[in-house]
């Protein structure tokens, strides 16, 4: 019997991990835990180092008060230029979210930029302040690495002050989020297609009501199902499921996730099943390659909108869309459903993928020349693609446009 009690919590785990990474406490977090220990480790060893290392004689010869001073100047100084410049940036991004959608603040809490940013100069305020507190027992000689380092780390928050002011307008600049969404939807089809295995083959399931029905004890979204597991679980006990939830649905307890055939079912394995299904508040990208092209659909809305009127926005919204419709035609025989083998769902196919895109923003395009005037160009350009997949569904959408 497989023993899968270690796979347990896995997708939820991967979720968890994922939501780590991606928040805005994280790296400032390690930042400031790494600062705290370094300003410790700096003044209790810096009898010993500054025998050894040669530091400037204002250093050599500075005193515990005028370590105090310079140390406070410095934690002011950073503790000032953090509050002013991270509220001027939330109000700056609070601005944008409004004009093109609520998931720009988003984008801004996820970079990598923004995060280092806020680690850095709140690291260097911990370690002044805790430096600070180090002292009221210290003697001279001690103060010196340290304040050597408050010094050093000093110039770092000025360097980084100067690099998050020309960051954050990159940012929230409206090109680049929708180039960055374009970006990962076209790799996230690639990777789609790349990674299906051709070979599994296919258990198809009984012509009969399912052995087992699993639900959810918790309603949301399905974030994340490690189907690897699963299907290890289902090869184990000779079970054929079909999932009704796939990532990106909304599930509720009394709404199916899986139906399951077979003879060898108990509650344990309907519960590493659970265990393998991540449950959360809001869609992700995660395995909903859907997800973003949603994104790049709400935002050529916003941008066609009375009140924004942004075409040009909602043309550079249709470009990455057709984009990735392009590497979903043609890439590696392009989009196509590959053999379930035991595990059955709803299979993401080229006309799945293309219902979230061009149709779903054709409201909003056709009442606006320019964006229907782009958007018969970039149909017209998929319709000249040589590839083997059904384009009816383009061609229904470019007639239409034509006839607008």
């Amino acid at each position: 019997m497989l023993d899968i009690s270690p796979l347990k919590q896995f997708a939820r785990l991967r979720t968890l991990v994922r939501d780590i990474r991606a928040s805005y406490w994280f790296i400032p977090a390690c930042l400031v835990t790494v600062s705290a220990i370094s300003a410790w480790f700096a003044h209790f060893a810096g009898v010993d180092v500054t025998e050894t290392i040669p530091l400037p004689p204002a250093l050599m010869n500075i005193t515990t008060e005028g370590a105090r001073s310079l140390l406070s100047v410095i934690a002011g100084s950073v503790a000032s230029i953090t509050g002013v410049m991270f509220s001027l940036t939330l109000v700056a991004v609070t601005h944008a979210a409004g004009q093109y959608g609520p998931r720009l603040i988003g984008n801004f809490m996820r970079d990598r930029g923004n995060q280092w940013s806020l680690g850095i100069l709140i690291s260097v305020l911990v370690f002044a302040v805790t430096t600070l507190a180090l002292l009221s027992t210290g003697e001279d000689h001690v103060a010196r690495l340290s304040v050597s380092i408050a010094l050093m780390l000093c110039f770092l928050a000025i360097g980084t002050m100067i690099y998050f002011v020309h960051h954050v307008p990159e940012t929230v600049n409206v090109s680049n989020i929708t180039a960055q969404l374009g970006k990962r939807f076209d790799a996230m089809i690639r990777a789609q297609i790349d990674g299906r295995d051709t070979d599994a083959g296919t258990v198809t399931p009984p012509d009969r009501d399912p052995d087992r029905v699993l639900n959810m004890p918790n309603a949301g979204f399905v974030q994340a199902v490690n189907y690897d597991r699963i299907a290890d679980i289902a090869e184990d006990r000779d079970l054929v499921m079909r999932f009704e939830r796939t990532p990106g649905d909304f599930v509720n307890p009394a709404q199916p996730l899986l139906e399951i055939w077979g003879d060898d079912i108990d509650d344990d394995i309907e519960e590493d099943i659970r265990d393998a299904v991540a449950i959360g508040q809001e869609q992700t990208e995660m395995q909903t390659l859907t997800f973003v092209a949603d994104q790049l659909v709400e935002m050529t809305a916003i941008a066609l909108s009375p009140g924004i009127n942004d075409p040009f926005t909602a043309i550079n919204c249709l470009n990455w869309l057709s984009a990735g419709l392009a590497s979903a035609l043609t890439h590696e025989g392009g989009l196509v459903a590959h053999p379930p083998g035991r595990i059955h769902g709803r299979a993401l196919t080229f006309d799945d993928l293309y219902a979230h895109t061009f149709p779903a923003a054709l409201p909003h395009v056709i009442a606006d020349d320019m964006a229907r005037g782009r958007a018969v160009a970039l149909l017209s350009d998929l319709m000249a693609l040589e590839t083997e997949l059904d384009r009816r569904a383009i061609l229904r959408d470019l007639r239409r446009l034509r006839a607008a």
